[in-house]
């Protein structure tokens, strides 16, 4: 699904939602800083020669480099206490690795560096995600001005990433970014999170989360994952997909504004609405 489809049923949803559910509706304007943590699923088994040359100290963890995205969401009421929202945000994940592992992948003929050409040297990653999510969220205590929430999320995203030295001056891999023909890479992933929301004033609120999901994708650290096998007495390295688990904080303001609605059977005129059933001395002949 290109990202103009995606626009255009997040437009439809909207259209639905604000005719059959809404009484108020926020707009949400924050930024994030988004952290990779760690690929899930079973490891790669690493090929002979990469464990041969792999640092006997090395690690296949990336330290966290902050960063900085920015975020919209518009919230559509359900009930007093839950919202849904349709968000769309672009966030980095960045990292640095001073002691990496060889890893398979520079063993694969789709290193452009050359195929067998690996590093021990310092790698760093930079990853950037344009997210198209949908949200839904429960508050506590609706009558507070400060007001917890739970939030469950789904999202399509599309992801970019450049994968380095630390000096970034060689590109080890490269997808959907300036160093790559390939555009972006489209995944899905879910999550979960907490956060407040604290009223300013009766139509501003301040509103924090933090969120853990779940991305299908196993580039977000800027490594293809390939495992090695042997099948039929023959070395093979095996494309290894492995989700990655990752961590977003987010701030931000929310607007809201009352809608109201025409309620079942009643009529729009120019003097506003008229039921149908006026009492009989207001019925004109």
């Amino acid at each position: 699904m290109t990202l103009k489809k995606l626009i255009l049923a997040s437009s439809i949803l909207f259209a639905v939602t604000i005719s059959a559910k809404s009484q108020n509706i926020g707009f949400r304007f924050g930024v994030n800083s988004g952290m990779f943590i760690t690929e899930l699923g079973e490891s790669d088994v690493p090929h002979p020669d990469a464990l041969l040359a792999t640092p006997a100290l090395s690690t296949e963890k990336f330290t966290p480099q902050p960063t900085i995205g920015i975020e919209g969401e518009i919230l559509f009421e359900l009930s007093p206490s839950s919202y849904f929202g349709v968000e769309a945000d672009y966030s980095r994940l960045k990292g640095f690795n001073d002691s990496p592992p060889v890893y398979n992948y520079y063993l694969t003929p789709y290193n452009p560096t050359g195929q067998g050409n690996y590093t021990t040297g310092p790698v760093a990653f930079n990853t950037t995600l344009i997210n198209v999510a949908v949200n839904w969220k429960y508050f506590f205590f609706k009558e507070s001005s400060l007001r917890p929430f739970v939030k469950l999320t789904g999202v399509v995203a599309f992801v970019g990433t450049d994968f380095t030295d630390k000096s970034d001056t060689v590109v080890y891999y490269a997808r959907g970014t300036s160093n790559s023909e390939k555009g972006k890479w489209p995944a899905f992933h879910v999550g979960g999170g907490l956060g407040f929301e604290y009223k300013i004033t009766d139509n501003v609120s301040f509103q924090a989360d933090g969120t853990l999901t779940v991305i299908n994708s196993d580039i977000i650290n800027g490594v293809p994952n390939f495992t090695y096998l042997v099948e039929d007495e023959k070395e093979i390295l095996k494309y290894h997909k492995r989700p990655s688990l990752n961590a977003q904080i987010s701030v931000g303001l929310v607007y809201y504004i009352e809608t109201t609605r025409p309620s079942a059977g009643a009529k729009e005129g120019k003097r506003g609405r008229v039921h149908p059933n006026l009492p009989f001395y207001r019925i004109k002949k």
